[in-house]
């Protein structure tokens, strides 16, 4: 299958398994809500992989996005950063498997 298959087969299955599903601004203001940010020049490109389970073995283009406190500058999981409720919140939208469909990616937290 090509990368674009595979992403349409991503997309389909995160859909029917209800996995919150975002734009890009949305995910944004979102994050901004808790006490994020983005820092987009650490995207992180490349082919997520599944390992075990029912999908072991399928694999998808994928953008793991890079995610910063707002006041801190730290990275949301360095060591020394906070783990409040709002981080439990960002915690629960990466458990859940919140995404946003982007041009020939899956953009991931």
């Amino acid at each position: 299958m090509t990368n674009k298959e595979n992403m349409q087969n991503e997309i389909i299955f995160r859909r029917a398994s209800g996995m919150p599903e975002f734009t890009l601004a949305e995910l944004m203001g979102k994050l901004r809500g808790l006490g994020y940010k983005l820092d987009r020049s650490m995207d992180c490109k490349g082919n997520s992989t599944y390992q075990t389970g029912i999908r072991a073995g399928k694999s998808y283009p994928c953008t793991t996005l890079y995610i910063l406190e707002s006041d801190t500058g730290l990275s949301a999981f360095n060591v020394n950063a906070r783990r409040d409720e709002k981080f439990k919140a960002l915690q629960e939208l990466r458990f859940n498997g919140a995404f946003v469909v982007g041009k020939n990616t899956i953009l991931e937290i």
